[in-house]
């Protein structure tokens, strides 16, 4: 990991971005439901996070992570408090997805190299739709009975305000609906849909994990790794599987522009792949994990990862589970992004409440903030 990144080409709100866990937003809900069987201070960090929210002294974006684990829960009663409270402190705000984030690092990575400026427009980090994390910049489309535009058709039977707040709020309830998950009913519905195949996400995620165990089984037959250069081999085994061939793709697009190639050296190439923050968080918190050769791996530590790596690159705290707070606290290379990351709520609530009021916290600027230094 190298001192200078290069960030990916966003824009940002002014105000700080917490990433809260998902345990910790289940502790959040048995605490309003009056649950006793709670760690203490996350009552007290429920309250500090709805006021830094209310004040915008902070923001609390929600991840693919959400999603992901949300979806899995079978009680829709469970689902549906799960929501409120992320809904609540969350506006539907989400992160933008790994993909994109990823091909923005390596777009930024590759002009840096090449003295040119980014090929890619700039993203906004945030907004408040699903969408974000799959790198959906549209809205919803209203569409008639045999799958025609009827947007048009529908305005002009309401006078503007009437249609702008139809639209606000079906899009309110596409957002709540999706973050929710179907209920029973809906999902009888829903599987008469041939293209409604959620098992492919799951089958996905299965993938990379085999290849997170055939890791393992490498490094069962090469133990000397693990006591030596193993973030080496899991950064080179990370770059082959996950962005070998966006890397491909953006390289080939270069030359069908008619730019240069990008055919840097050894030493260039070190530098491009030690640049890229949420890339290399990934990486840290697999080599970690990978140090325990009695670890399991399993589709939550591949949503996790995914998860983490973004919020802690472009997030100003993070407050994960135990397992992956302590693989982030304890690779030292992470330190230089200065990420907060406390150990318990009541740290969190503690650093919330220190949060000053800002000028213009909605006005969009350029990432990274001051925290992260400049490019």
């Amino acid at each position: 990991m190298t001192e200078n990144l290069v960030w990916a080409k966003l824009m940002r709100p002014r105000t700080p971005l917490v990433y809260l866990d998902l345990n910790t937003i289940i502790y959040f809900a048995k605490t309003l439901r009056g649950d006793e069987n709670v760690p203490p201070g996350y009552g007290e960090l429920f309250e500090a996070a709805s006021r830094a929210k209310e004040e915008k002294r902070a923001m609390f974006p929600l991840g693919e992570s959400h999603l992901w684990e949300i979806a899995k829960i079978t009680d829709p009663k469970q689902r549906a408090r799960l929501a409120e409270v992320l809904e609540s402190i969350s506006d539907f705000n989400y992160l933008l997805g790994r993909i994109t984030v990823a091909e923005l690092e390596f777009d930024a990575g590759i002009a840096k190299v090449m003295g040119e400026e980014p090929r890619l427009g700039t993203v906004p980090l945030l907004r408040p739709t699903f969408g974000q994390i799959f790198g959906m910049v549209g809205g919803m489309n209203i569409v008639d009975a045999d799958g025609r535009d009827a947007a048009e058709k529908l305005r002009a039977q309401m006078n503007d305000v009437e249609y702008t707040a139809l639209r606000a709020n079906m899009n309110y309830e596409v957002e709540r609906r999706m973050l929710r998950g179907p209920s029973d009913a809906d999902l009888t519905e829903l599987r008469k849909d041939p293209d409604y195949r959620p098992e492919v996400a799951i089958a996905s995620h299965q993938s990379r994990v085999e290849w997170e165990l055939e890791t393992e089984r490498v490094l069962t037959k090469y133990p000397k790794w693990r006591r030596g250069r193993l973030r080496d081999v899991i950064g080179a085994r990370e770059i082959v599987h996950e962005w070998n061939d966006l890397f491909a793709r953006l390289r080939v697009d270069r030359i069908n522009s008619g730019l240069p190639a990008f055919d840097p050296d050894d030493d260039q190439f070190r530098s491009f792949l030690g640049a890229m923050p949420h890339t290399q968080v990934a990486i840290s918190l697999k080599t970690r994990i990978h140090m325990n050769p009695r670890h399991r791996w399993t589709p939550n530590d591949i949503s996790d990862i995914d998860a983490i790596s973004v919020a802690y690159a472009y997030c100003e705290a993070i407050f994960p589970d135990k397992a992956m707070r302590h693989a982030l606290l304890n690779s030292n290379e992470l330190r230089a992004l200065g990420t907060f990351v406390p150990r318990r709520a009541s740290e969190l609530t503690e650093w919330l409440d220190g949060l000053p009021q800002l000028i213009g916290p909605d006005l969009l600027v350029p990432h990274p903030l001051t925290r992260h230094g400049t490019n």
